[in-house]
């Protein structure tokens, strides 16, 4: 294989977004790249990079635009989450606590610095959690 057929550090960056914006833990990522023959990104030609970019995207990864990622937000959230950001929002408001705080509970839970960047199914894992939170404080209310 000529050096030039491999990715270059464009498509890496895109890989390791890809795996934080997912999760991934680095043994799961081994196994990803392992399923396509290499052990490491630096040996991906564009064709593997192409299978696991449809791997990655059947898992959920979106690429997010330059003027997203300057805006803060996504510009249109999956029918799904919006409702659950929604929610999500409505839940903060109700506490009195700022969307840097769910930021912080995504950081914790799945490594992922902001909510936006969370998949359909961890944005409703951390939806439960803010839920239970909030019933967890609403219950110590009245017993004071």
């Amino acid at each position: 294989m000529r050096q030039t057929d491999l990715i270059g550090n464009k498509e890496k960056a895109i890989l390791h977004i890809a795996k934080q914006q997912l999760g991934m833990s680095d043994e799961a990522y081994s196994d990803m790249l392992g399923s396509v023959g290499v052990s490491s990104s630096k040996e991906l030609d564009f064709q593997r990079f192409d299978e696991l970019m449809e791997r990655l995207k059947g898992a959920g990864f979106r690429k997010i635009h330059k003027s997203a990622r300057k805006s803060g937000m996504d510009k249109k959230p999956p029918r799904g989450k919006a409702a659950m950001l929604s929610y999500m929002e409505a839940i903060l408001a109700d506490m009195n606590l700022p969307w840097p705080y769910a930021d912080g509970m995504s950081k914790r839970m799945f490594g992922i610095e902001r909510v936006r960047f969370l998949t359909e199914e961890q944005t409703y894992k951390l939806l439960q959690a803010l839920i239970v939170f909030q019933k967890r404080q609403k219950a110590k209310a009245q017993n004071s």
